[in-house]
């Protein structure tokens, strides 16, 4: 299997753009990861997640705001030889961020969130109601690190 890293934001980007779940990986109190699937939403560095108003995810973020990210796209079984286990791979892309996450208290604010959560799976303008709006959570997590990376980058691949 083949690695490469992309470095160049326009294709991290890119990639971003690409995937629909993200998961948000926070550290459990029992040592433990915790880690759940999430839509998203994505723009200038930051990442836009929602969630309902309690839960264990939330009291995990209460004590520690520290997360990681992980997202990917485009899997697709390949293989140099059908008869050769060791040249099968998975052909994929996929992103890691770090950050720590805040909450978007600000109604108007909690909008434009939304908006560009709703963006990243359908260009429709949208319209929220007051109540769900001041119901929901919004995490935001501001991106300190990114890494992006494709898999399985074989000159003569074959799928399945």
């Amino acid at each position: 299997m083949r690695t490469r890293t992309i470095e160049e934001q326009e294709q991290i980007e890119a990639v971003i753009r690409e995937c629909k779940v993200c998961y948000l990986a926070m550290n459990g109190r029992d040592g433990i990861p915790y880690v759940v699937p999430m839509n998203f939403g994505y723009e200038n560095n930051v990442f836009y997640l929602h969630s309902g108003p309690e839960g264990k995810k939330l009291e995990l973020l209460a004590a520690d705001n520290r997360v990681r990210l992980i997202m990917n796209t485009g899997e697709e079984l390949t293989f140099q030889h059908p008869d050769v286990a060791c040249s099968y791979s998975m052909v994929s892309k996929s992103v890691m961020c770090t950050g720590k996450v805040e909450f978007i208290e600000n109604f108007d604010e909690k909008i434009k969130a939304l908006d560009i959560m709703m963006r990243h799976y359908t260009q429709r303008s949208f319209g929220y109601s007051a109540p769900a709006v001041k119901h929901i959570r919004i995490l935001r997590i501001a991106a300190e690190n990114i890494t992006c990376k494709t898999f399985g980058n074989s000159i003569k691949r074959r799928s399945l």
